[in-house]
């Protein structure tokens, strides 16, 4: 049991965020020394990946450890759904760092201040995703975002990422209005910003129109986060615009983070009020299912198809999260595991065709792919199958457990249309297949530019072979879910029994 209210509790606690920041304060010294250079670049992207591992030994120490906190009225959590989403972030930043080391060369974006900001935004996601209190969350949310705001518009040579820029600042400025009016009136409601605190003073009485309006004003901020239509009008042209590694480090690990604390203040703070916050989460399922797998069949630039991809991954999301069981939060941490996978070995694919971004890059330009570059076709194709939830991968036992946790509460409108959508997404990852193994070379093939070196290769093959592996024997991360959102609904007193 660990005291958090005593300061080596707390540095006990927080152990994996203080690594990771004061290894991001040191890679700013070695920048501000050596800046200038191609290979003062690499050296920082290389000390901030050493950072991303050292904090995550410091993660699996502490959640080898067994640790827990004493009492309630804390500010940070330790269970191990905390510990799995944690994971999948550092994870998440891991890759994106290894993936950039090349691509900037590649682009000639010789600026090392982007190491630290990826770690600083990595920061802030485990904080978001190890809340427990209204105040971590909304500071965890902000450091996060500051970073990925800069990391959008990093290419200062392109209008595109300045756009990106300026386009996520504004609306996720929007946004924490939203979330900070919605923990202010939480507050007026309960007295209390600690999660389960306001889960306990909400479960003595009826539900106060304040609390209602609280809640839904959190919801809005989240789906803001989480790009959940109609709040979704960012993600495409942000993801499109932002250098093509920032965009798999935003569509996995601020969704990842987004969505763990997304789940934590439903289920911990709110469980009384599912009559509530389920239609709604419901009513945000079944639109941004729909609407982003629909947009995502128009387009014919791969980036994009990606970004509204990733609109429609949240919606499957948001069906893991309406039953708000133990069965619920287990399906939204393991398909938070495979669409992160996917996505950054998906992502890192992509950085490797064309320059500039990779936003000229079409369903044409990679014809022919499989006949000049056999292996780098595959593993897209593995990736499109997993995305589309094929089986043998692990989108296919992704997208199960979402079945299995809503089919479990009676629910039947979410998993048709979860179907019926997946289905329509066969629409536009099956036509990226196809130009690749069964079109000839077009004019302008973007295998030409193709450049895919190390670390970048490696993380590849290793995101491209656990999608294969996972999905053929889940087992074991399957049970690792499911006892992590055991911990979480342990910490829930009117829905303990669900």
């Amino acid at each position: 049991m660990i005291d958090l209210f005593s300061p080596m509790g707390a540095v006990r606690a927080l152990l994996p965020e203080i690594v990771l920041s004061a290894w991001a304060l040191l890679v700013l010294l070695v920048v501000a020394w050596r800046h200038r250079t191609s290979a003062d670049c690499r050296l920082a992207g290389w000390l901030s990946a050493a950072g991303v591992v050292a904090s995550a030994a410091a993660l699996v120490w502490l959640w080898g450890s067994g640790a827990r906190s004493t009492g309630l009225d804390h500010m940070i959590t330790l269970d191990w759904f905390r510990f799995g989403g944690a994971a999948v972030i550092l994870f998440s930043a891991f890759a994106t760092i290894l993936v950039s080391i090349r691509y900037l060369d590649r682009e000639g974006l010789v600026a090392p201040e982007y190491y630290p900001l990826v770690l600083l935004s990595t920061v802030g996601m485990l904080f978001l995703a190890g809340s427990a209190d209204m105040i971590v969350l909304f500071l965890g949310l902000e450091v996060m975002s500051v970073g990925v705001y800069i990391l959008a518009g990093y290419d200062r040579r392109n209008p595109a990422s300045a756009e990106a820029a300026l386009k996520y600042f504004l609306i996720g400025a929007f946004a924490s209005g939203f979330l900070l009016y919605g923990i202010a009136l939480a507050f007026g409601a309960t007295g209390q910003t600690n999660l389960q605190l306001i889960g306990a003073q909400l479960a003595t009485g009826p539900a106060s129109l304040m609390a209602r309006l609280g809640l839904a004003l959190l919801i809005i901020g989240m789906a803001f986060k989480v790009a959940a239509v109609p709040f979704h009008m960012w993600a495409p042209d942000v993801y499109d615009g932002s250098p093509t590694p920032v965009t798999g480090f935003m569509a996995t690990g601020v969704k990842v983070a987004a969505f763990i604390a997304l789940s934590r203040v439903l289920i911990v703070s709110f469980p009384g009020f599912d009559q509530v916050w389920q239609p709604i989460i419901g009513a945000l399922a079944l639109v941004t299912m729909i609407a982003g797998n629909l947009i995502a069949l128009a387009q014919k630039n791969i980036k994009r198809m990606l970004a509204y991809s990733s609109v429609a991954h949240a919606g499957y999301l948001l069906v893991a999260l309406w039953p708000g069981t133990r069965l619920g939060a287990a399906a939204v941490l393991f398909y938070l595991l495979a669409y992160s996978l996917t996505t950054l070995a998906a992502f890192a694919l992509l950085g490797s065709l064309g320059t500039g971004g990779e936003r000229d890059v079409s369903f044409d330009d990679v014809a022919g792919l499989s006949r000049r570059r056999p292996w780098t076709a595959l593993g897209l194709a593995i990736c499109m199958l997993s995305l589309l939830g094929f089986p043998g991968t692990i989108g296919f036992i992704g997208k199960w457990t979402i079945l299995e946790a809503v089919l479990a509460e009676g629910q039947y409108i979410l998993p048709v249309v979860l179907v019926l959508t997946s289905l329509v997404s066969a629409g536009y990852y099956l036509p990226l297949i196809m130009s690749m193994y069964m079109k000839p070379e077009g004019e302008r093939p973007a295998w030409k530019e193709l450049v895919l070196a190390q670390p970048g290769a490696a993380i590849v093959f290793v995101t491209v072979a656990a999608v294969v592996v996972f999905g053929i024997l889940p087992s074991g991360i399957v049970d690792a879910s499911l006892r992590s959102a055991a911990t979480l609904a342990q910490t829930v007193m009117p829905m303990a029994g669900r």
